[in-house]
């Protein structure tokens, strides 16, 4: 089975109109990054209990914003920055490409275009948390 993708098109900003492809992590490099985000969050010290249930996503967030704000920056920043490897760039030519981190002639501009790719990366790997699908599709 191929590995899940998205395409995003950035529509505000210095990166407006610049179109990505995320791609789902190898199976175990997914499982590797998610070993490392676990046991951060778990040396973090962070009380998952406090997740009020009837809270729903609003709650989740909290509890996920809290358990952040607690990790070690340095493993944080090697986890967020590892969600790029996800991420191509798809130039006009329409073929996609690795990413070009450079100051003066990168690929992203905009430090705002940098939070969204990395939110959708996280969000291509969690996508069987989110209700009515399951990671087992006999469920």
């Amino acid at each position: 089975m191929a590995r899940k993708t998205k395409t995003v098109t950035m529509d505000s900003g210095r990166d407006a109109g610049k179109t990505f492809l995320i791609t789902e992590m190898p199976l175990l490099q997914a499982d590797r990054w998610a070993q490392q985000a676990l046991f951060a969050l778990a040396r973090s010290g962070i009380e998952t209990q406090q997740f009020d249930e009837d809270e729903g996503m609003l709650g989740m967030a909290k509890v996920a914003l809290n358990a952040i704000s607690h990790i070690d920056p340095l493993v944080g920043n090697e986890l967020m920055n590892e969600l790029l490897t996800c991420v191509q760039i798809v130039p006009s030519g329409g073929v996609a490409r690795d990413l070009i981190f450079d100051d003066d002639s990168g690929d992203i501009e905009d430090v705002k275009t940098l939070f969204m790719l990395r939110k959708e990366a996280l969000l291509i790997h969690l996508d069987f948390l989110t209700a009515g699908s399951s990671p087992d599709t006999n469920n």
